[in-house]
């Protein structure tokens, strides 16, 4: 009987801290949950995949609105509309051309807080052609370039991120194209968006949430 007694403590005490921790996650799950609004400006990285030779990236930049909802404590969805500056240089005839392709865009981010602060994202991006330009063309035929590319551009982002609990956050997003931007009979070519975006934003708290709760609680 004596060697039994410690053996049902050690089960005990076992069983308290399993107690504990289903407490702890059922008090998580319980948590008030809260849409923030904001918005967010970086730096595009941006370039061309495909068929067109010697092509190099241009740093341009983006900015607009974002709106993120809670799905659950880990998993929140991040609706944006940005203004987003892309493009690519390419050599003709020996003359280095800028080429600017200006987007607005409609990413649907999914964000998983695998720490209360870090994210892993995902999701697709939706984009329409609303300008194009050239350092090196004619003029007069501004219009014929643009309507050399596709007015909408669809890709899939992939990142990370990270938030702070005073609504302060950073992504690092790769945009992967999945449709052909150039749409010309003149050359036969197949052209995707390659596009590395680094962000800093900022989500403001509402009448509810004045003190930030954190996506996932420690």
């Amino acid at each position: 009987m004596s060697s039994y007694t410690p053996i049902m403590k050690k089960y005990n005490c076992l069983f308290m801290i399993l107690i504990l921790i289903v407490s702890c996650v059922q008090a998580q799950d319980d948590d008030p949950l809260y849409t923030r609004a904001g918005f967010k400006v970086g730096a595009n990285y941006a370039n061309v995949t495909g068929d067109l030779d010697n092509t190099d990236a241009r740093i341009r930049m983006h900015l607009g609105a974002v709106i993120e909802f809670p799905v659950s404590q880990r998993f929140y969805i991040q609706t944006e509309v940005l203004y987003s500056a892309q493009g690519y240089t390419i050599e003709e005839n020996g003359v280095e051309n800028k080429i600017s392709l200006n987007y607005l865009t409609l990413p649907i981010i999914t964000k998983y807080y695998f720490t209360p602060r870090f994210s892993l994202e995902t999701g697709p991006r939706l984009a329409t052609l609303a300008s194009t330009s050239r350092s090196v063309g004619d003029e007069n035929t501004e219009d014929e370039f643009f309507n050399t590319f596709n007015d909408f551009d669809f890709g899939w982002n992939f990142g990370v991120g990270y938030k702070a609990e005073s609504g302060l956050f950073f992504q690092l997003h790769y945009t992967l194209g999945l449709s052909e931007i150039i749409d010309t009979d003149v050359i036969d070519v197949s052209t995707n968006t390659a596009l590395m975006q680094l962000s800093v934003g900022y989500l403001f708290k509402t009448k509810n949430n004045r003190r930030q709760i954190p996506a996932v609680q420690q």
